[in-house]
């Protein structure tokens, strides 16, 4: 087990600033060094509160070796929690080094654009980096692993496992092909990574604002990228304009162009942006029995959320201003007056009830928990902490994703954080007069 003294993260945003608390209560004594590219009065009144050194530096395609690699060791944890910064590049730093490494979402350097659309897609991006990993070892390198990408996919088993039992299968995976069968055996043709986020202000947004719980720059760069979600053995007719990726499709539409229906405990049936993310590849990918290109089982995996009202108002704007997005950027916390994130795995079986896991985390419990923090970042830096708690145990694991964690472990020592969690049966279709769980079905048209 590795002894971690110090602790490096790359940019300082909402995320980030959550952490330090969270940081100081499990890493009491590690200093932490944080690089961030544009400084704020606030932002240094938090680190100076948590003791943290800060660095006004932008972490470049060019400069990242040189002004990280002396802060590099066998003893340190680097965190990267900032858009647009390599993983791939940071990851093969990190390991050079014997540092450990965890990311919240795989990112390229810049994502390339073209005709108002963000084209990188995560299927590129995660596919890059497979091809690394393949012939890669050494420290432990977790990616995407916030809350969604991360700790969802640690959910997914627990979910499973609950659903077995509810419907008397018994049930004790303990590898891919186990986890599979398992789903395959519960005939679970969808799962749906269902986000409703209610938390609300007692301040007016600003008409041409853009508002976020979590990241404005991160939720405008998923909502510009093509809509993907994996593809599932029960599908048989591809979306107008998608083409297939192995294991996954990619959408003509951008994320905020595709509207799904979804469903939570507290909001019951809504609609949602089938946005891009990490898990959706991941998770189809880890559920999939046979070959990858012709599977005899896979779900269809996909993300599905339903920001707050502001935010939602705020992605509104992204095709009124199709050249500039340079808005004023807010990011909601201190002036929260109510809310819950509902954020869990939707479960939707073609034989049996469908089966919801997940946080009903409101803003009043989350700031008796941690400073700094409102719903959304609290259920991200938990998670975090959690996966870097493994990493410490697990050092030398090489490249890995949340699937491939020890997910009693994650979930034991995040759970608390994510509390109360919810798990509820539903006989729910996103259609009352065509029972089939086909894509076509849960699209949302107006």
């Amino acid at each position: 087990m590795k002894k971690i003294n110090h602790i490096v993260i790359i940019g300082f945003g909402n995320i980030a600033q959550g952490l330090l608390p969270l940081l100081s209560k499990h890493y009491a004594e590690a200093t932490v060094t944080i690089f961030e590219k544009n400084l704020q009065t606030s932002q240094r009144e938090i680190a100076n509160e948590f003791l943290a050194s800060l660095e006004n530096v932008n972490i470049t395609a060019k400069n990242f070796d040189h002004v990280l690699s002396p802060h590099l060791n066998e003893n340190v944890f680097l965190l990267n929690l900032a858009v647009s910064v390599s993983s791939l590049s940071l990851v093969s730093l990190a390991q050079l080094h014997g540092s450990l490494y965890l990311d919240t979402c795989i990112e390229p350097w810049s994502y390339e654009t073209k005709n108002n659309k963000t084209l990188t897609s995560n299927f590129e991006l995660r596919e890059a980096m497979k091809a690394h990993q393949q012939s890669n070892s050494g420290s432990t390198a977790i990616l995407a692993h916030g809350a969604n990408p991360g700790f969802i996919s640690i959910l997914l088993k627990k979910a499973l496992l609950e659903m077995a039992a509810l419907n008397n299968i018994s049930a004790a995976p303990n590898h891919q092909a186990d986890w599979a069968g398992l789903a395959k055996e519960l005939e679970i043709q969808v799962i749906q990574i269902s986000e409703h986020d209610s938390q609300a202000t007692s301040t007016a947004r600003d008409p041409l604002g853009f508002v976020s719980t979590w990241s404005a720059d991160g939720l405008i760069t998923e909502c510009r990228q093509p809509a993907e979600l994996g593809w599932g053995t029960h599908e048989n007719e591809l979306p107008l304009g998608a083409k297939k990726n192995g294991y996954a499709i990619e959408m003509s539409e951008t994320g905020h162009q595709v509207r799904v229906k979804s469903w939570s405990p507290n909001y019951l049936e809504f609609s949602a942006f089938l946005l891009t993310h990490n898990e959706a590849l991941s998770i189809a990918e880890y559920l999939t029995l046979g070959d990858l290109e012709n599977p005899t089982y896979r779900p269809t995996v996909y993300y599905a959320y339903e920001p707050c009202d502001q935010t939602l108002a705020s992605i509104m704007l992204l095709d009124k201003h199709q050249t500039n997005y340079d808005f004023k950027k807010t990011i909601l916390k201190d002036e929260i007056i109510s809310g819950a994130d509902e954020l869990g795995i939707f479960l939707i079986s073609n034989k049996y009830d469908a089966f919801w896991l997940g946080s009903n985390l409101s803003i009043g419990k989350t700031r008796k928990q941690a400073k700094y923090n409102n719903a959304t970042s609290l259920q991200v830096a938990s998670s975090i902490i959690g996966g870097m708690k493994w990493a410490e145990k697990s050092p030398s694991e090489g490249i890995v994703e949340s699937e491939n964690l020890d997910w009693k472990y994650i979930y034991d020592f995040t759970a608390d954080y994510w509390e109360p969690i919810v798990k509820q049966q539903v006989n729910w279709r996103p259609s009352h007069t065509d029972r089939s769980l086909s894509l076509k079905n849960f699209i949302s048209r107006n």
